[in-house]
């Protein structure tokens, strides 16, 4: 499976550095070129735009939301940042410009050339393809606020490709399923993993994946899969979506 870099703090120390760059760009030689500075302002922006836009959310939703391009500039500007002050007489800012040019270029050819199972993989989301099943594995703590059947707004997009995975295929059907670990009621586990099946259907309903074939259930704790630990990010916090052909 393959996966970007998902580790809070090395994407903090990233967007920082790239910001730190960018307000030193003032200082830099007069040899970095146009074509850097370009590349650096977009870098720069960039960890801008999802700082802002995380704001009281946590800063690996908005990055994993965020463009392979977007993701690329972050990293490559942060890296080639800390490079050129190694390696550099100038200084820090043209590795980290050239660093924000190459991996953004580097992130756009990801995104053209990236397949839709490779993007639900890089949110977090698993697929198990058994003869004429389907199993889509999602953990809760990405699509769900802790402990709530309240779809977060940075999960819109990550349901909306599971959506197009769906519409791919003709004639099967699709269980939701939600799953829960056993720390507390047996009831509320019930009702909560219900709720959050019930909010996965609609959502998919509404991004045209067919409602006659869609069918939601809550199973609370009765599949754990791993230790119970009682805490949300927990893999028995989960949504199973289950694809089966219809022989009809």
């Amino acid at each position: 499976m393959t996966s970007n870099v998902q580790n809070p703090l090395f994407v903090k120390v990233g967007l920082y550095l790239l910001i730190l760059c960018g307000l030193l760009s003032g200082c830099a030689s007069s040899n970095v070129s146009r074509d850097a500075a370009a590349g650096m302002d977009m870098g720069v922006q960039n960890a801008r735009n999802m700082t802002d836009s995380a704001g009281d959310t946590n800063i690996v939703d908005s990055y994993q939301n965020s463009s392979n391009a977007t993701k690329g500039a972050l990293i490559g500007g942060a890296a080639g940042g800390v490079a050129g002050a190694f390696t550099s007489g100038i200084g820090v800012i043209p590795g980290a410009a050239t660093g924000a040019i190459l991996g953004a270029s580097y992130g756009s050819y990801i995104d053209v050339n990236e397949t839709l199972e490779d993007k639900l993989q890089n949110r977090g989301v698993t697929i198990v393809v058994l003869g004429d099943q389907v199993l889509i594995v999602i953990p809760s703590w990405r699509v769900f606020d802790p402990w709530s059947p309240r779809i977060k707004p940075q999960a819109y997009s990550t349901l909306a490709l599971v959506a197009r995975y769906i519409n791919r295929f003709v004639k099967m059907g699709v269980n939701v399923t939600g799953y829960t670990d056993d720390s507390g009621s047996r009831t509320v586990d019930f009702a909560l993993s219900q709720e959050q099946a019930n909010n996965v259907l609609r959502f998919l309903q509404l991004n045209n994946v067919s409602a006659r074939l869609l069918y939601a259930q809550g199973c609370g704790s009765t599949r754990l899969v791993t230790r119970n630990t009682g805490e949300w990010e927990s893999d028995n916090y989960r949504i199973e979506i289950t694809l089966e052909k219809l022989y009809v």
